[in-house]
């Protein structure tokens, strides 16, 4: 299982946001993956700026994918002119990670 971490620019419009969404859920779906999970986060500053910006819109993905994809998806996210940053992780233990969190989900 992988997380990826997503700050999208903090100043899209919603559906520009739920577009990009839409777009990430297809593409890992596309790819013969499938989102376990997603987590918004909201808009938080940032520790120091990143392309100008000192705010960002945070999405948190948990998703399954073939590993020979995801060095492609990667390389998708990154071309995304919305996404100021993201990172791609390796999850170990999922199971024990989503016990006692609280989260915001988005509306589609």
């Amino acid at each position: 299982m992988y997380e990826l971490m997503v700050i999208l620019k903090p100043l899209l419009p919603d559906d520009v946001r739920k577009s990009i969404h839409k777009n990430i859920v297809k593409t890992i779906q596309d790819m013969g993956g499938d989102v376990k999970d997603v987590d918004v986060w909201g808009k938080r500053y940032l520790a120091y700026n990143i392309k100008g910006h000192n705010e960002g819109y945070y999405i948190v993905y948990q998703y399954d994918l073939p590993s020979n994809q995801v060095e492609e998806f990667a390389r998708q996210l990154g071309l995304k002119q919305e996404v100021i940053r993201f990172l791609v992780t390796v999850v170990e233990h999922a199971s024990e990670i989503k016990k006692n969190i609280k989260k915001k989900e988005m509306d589609i």
